[in-house]
């Protein structure tokens, strides 16, 4: 029932012809009661038979049919002849390439004849006929243009879905970097002044401070990541990095050999940093951890190195969450980078490369 429905919406411009192509036959109805009668179901015979067809789509029968119905009714003499157009314009809904070129010459070819030989060639010979040509290529035009729409809309409704599903993975990449750093450093924090509440009040009320802190600038961040008005500063990243690690216990130094980072690589290298500190507060169990920024061959490369047991693990399945490690990758590769992960017995690296132009 659908299909049915598709294809009236599609090729309904068609089917509103027929009654005007019709009524010609019906306007030059000859002999007597029966005869006549005859040829009123004649009419309705070819109709159904063409409203059939562009429904139905089945041209095995129903454009025999048709073909069989538009030679009988083109036999019945002067005023039938634009029985040849209701062919012409059917065709073009059913039939592609050649088979539809062939059925334009025939139905053309057919009203030559037939005007020819029933009415004679006059001096409207040449525009009926050619009215007949006409309106078998006006109509492939007019249903192709219909058909190109179709497709573009189709086209325009799919990446709208593409769209909304990439920006769901960028909210959940960014939510996912954003405060998984920040809660872990709220947590090492709130450790802190766990350890150092009882014996030394002042350093945990600065560890206190800096709780708040950090929670009032996640909040920024989540909503900025929620108006997409979200960029991180390398430098400013580095830095934070740096403090969250020394105030979990691990040594870490930065050595950044670049005196300036461009804007896009930058923000890519940020998200780096971010999500390689979050990885050595959250699984390494690293005494040191080391943050190296240079530049080499056209090329940034951040690396960030610890000492610890390892990276995060590998979620099991076949389908990857969208941050963590697999988020970079994709951050990295929308920016022409890259993002290798070295594990080892000596503990763990993480290296991404983008391009400084």
């Amino acid at each position: 029932m659908s299909g049915l429905r598709c294809n009236l919406q599609r090729y309904g411009g068609v089917l509103v012809w027929l009654p005007v192509l019709l009524l010609f036959p019906l306007l030059n109805l000859s002999g007597d009661v029966m005869t006549a009668a005859g040829q009123v179901v004649l009419v309705l015979a070819l109709a159904a038979a063409a409203v059939a067809l562009v429904l139905t789509g089945r041209v095995a029968v129903l454009l025999t049919a048709l073909v069989v119905l538009t030679l009988l009714a083109a036999m019945q003499g002067e005023g039938w002849q634009t029985v040849w157009g209701v062919l012409a314009i059917v065709s073009p809904a059913v039939l592609r390439g050649w088979r539809l070129l062939i059925a334009i010459a025939a139905a053309t070819a057919g009203a030559a004849v037939s005007i020819a030989v029933i009415e004679g060639v006059g001096s409207g010979y040449l525009l009926s006929v050619g009215g007949i040509l006409l309106s078998g290529l006006t109509t492939t035009s007019f249903l192709r243009l219909i058909e190109t729409v179709d497709q573009l809309r189709r086209t325009r409704e799919e990446l709208a879905r593409t769209a909304v599903a990439e920006e769901r993975a960028r909210m959940s990449r960014d939510l996912h970097d954003l405060l998984g750093h920040t809660l872990s450093v709220m947590v090492v924090k709130a450790e802190a002044v766990r350890r150092l509440a009882a014996r030394d009040p002042e350093a945990a009320a600065a560890h206190a401070a800096d709780i708040e802190e950090v929670g009032r600038a996640a909040l920024a961040d989540v909503r900025a990541a929620v108006d997409q008005m979200k960029t991180l500063s390398l430098a400013e990243e580095l830095d934070g990095a740096r403090r969250a690690l020394d105030a979990a216990g691990i040594r870490t130094s930065v050595a950044a050999a670049p005196a300036e980072v461009p804007d896009i690589a930058g923000q890519a290298l940020a998200w780096v940093v971010r999500e390689g500190a979050t990885n050595v507060l959250r699984h390494s169990g690293a005494a040191s951890c080391r943050f190296e920024l240079t530049e080499d061959g056209g090329q940034f490369r951040l690396a960030v190195v610890d000492d610890g047991v390892g990276g995060p693990a590998v979620p099991a399945g076949p389908a990857e969450r969208s941050g963590g490690i697999e988020g970079l990758r994709q951050r990295l590769r929308a920016v022409d980078g890259r993002l290798d992960v070295r594990p080892g017995a000596d503990g763990f690296r993480l290296e991404a490369r983008v391009p400084a132009s």
